[in-house]
């Protein structure tokens, strides 16, 4: 509990049970929930030469308490629980799959040996990915209610949302507003909700072309040629939403992987 001469040294002397006797104490309780609402469609066509398949979610996940952001849930007070509420850390508003294999092996005895020779056996397969971006938290990164746990919340002073259409220099030099947000005043609690910033999108086209050469009874050549992120998109990463990295915060310094391709063969007998 705050009050008065209240310190990072003294937190134990200011525990609400047995303060000075007991330290930190765990407890478990099973009193937080989660809602999830979303339009899921999804498209398929199967067919002897080429399938495809396509799903589209629009939605939205939340949860009293951040379950998703891996190990145990960091809290910004354990007196005030109500405030952790917000979306999980894995939400995404928009999520957007299309795959399809195209299997050019039907050329019959009516076209010319040198075109079906040239043109059949191959096999082109694609994965479209589309995502957008995951929610971020922005923290204070110091123990400003002085409750012993550096889970504090910076105070949301401002509309964090920049404009998003703007040049890939300016997005990683100040993704959102950093001027929204300001330290919390010693014993209080950050303003700023969890998971409100939303970081960047996705977006990725996997490829793959394959031939199949036959060797001679059941023995099989496969000429494989594989891309992933085939037109090197740039996938920024998350800024640092940490508010005490001053020459960091809202900025974005990585990326994601750029275009691999791998050329490779297989013989099955």
């Amino acid at each position: 509990m705050y009050g008065p001469g209240a310190t990072t040294a003294n937190v134990n002397a200011r525990r609400p049970y047995l303060p000075g006797t007991i330290a930190a104490a765990r407890v478990l309780e099973s009193t937080f929930a989660s809602d999830y609402h979303a339009l899921q469609t999804s498209v398929e066509r199967r067919g002897s030469r080429w399938s495809a398949k396509a799903y589209y979610t629009f939605g939205k996940a939340l949860e009293d308490i951040d379950y998703q952001g891996g190990g145990l849930p960091a809290v910004q007070s354990s007196n005030r629980i109500e405030l952790e509420r917000g979306r999980t850390s894995n939400d995404r508003t928009h999520a957007f799959t299309l795959s399809g294999i195209w299997n050019v092996n039907y050329l019959d005895e009516t076209k010319d040996a040198m075109v079906r020779a040239m043109l059949n056996g191959w096999t082109v397969s694609a994965i479209v990915t589309l995502q957008s971006g995951q929610p971020l938290t922005i923290g204070a990164g110091q123990d400003r209610n002085f409750d012993g746990l550096t889970s504090d919340r910076a105070d949301l002073v401002g509309d964090p949302e920049l404009p998003s259409g703007r040049p890939r220099e300016e997005l990683i030099e100040e993704w959102f507003s950093r001027a929204a947000f300001a330290l919390p005043a010693v014993g209080t609690d950050g303003s700023a909700g969890r998971n409100i910033v939303e970081g960047p999108g996705v977006k990725n086209v996997d490829f793959g072309l394959f031939r199949d050469i036959p060797l001679g009874g059941r023995a099989l050549l496969q000429l494989r040629l594989e891309a992933t992120n085939m037109f090197n998109f740039v996938n920024l990463n998350n800024p640092d939403t940490g508010l005490n990295n001053a020459a960091t915060f809202g900025r974005i310094r990585t990326a994601r992987d750029m275009r691999r391709v791998q050329l490779g063969g297989r013989v099955s007998f």
